[in-house]
């Protein structure tokens, strides 16, 4: 089965405008949205490309979501680097 989410559109413009590609993750503050560099995809994640970019999507992660929201980039943003992945 194939899970079933919506991206907001604030999150896509944010990614094609970054020009990088990311991925949600679980993390001990709930999902954030990490760039990769941060973080590694892994072979299971869901890929989704935005623009010219990839959103890769935790598989753990894709079974919860509804909706991939602008507080999850917010989450990376505002941290100082923290979290536990």
């Amino acid at each position: 089965m194939i899970p079933s989410f919506t991206i907001d559109e604030k999150v896509r413009v944010y990614i094609r405008k970054s020009g990088q590609d990311f991925r949600l993750s679980t993390s001990s503050e709930g999902p954030v949205l990490f760039p990769l560099g941060i973080v590694s995809p892994k072979p299971s994640d869901i890929k989704i490309l935005i623009g010219s970019n990839v959103l890769y999507i935790s598989k753990l992660q894709a079974k919860y979501i509804k909706k991939v929201e602008w507080t999850m980039v917010e989450r990376f943003l505002n941290s100082s680097g923290e979290f536990e992945i």
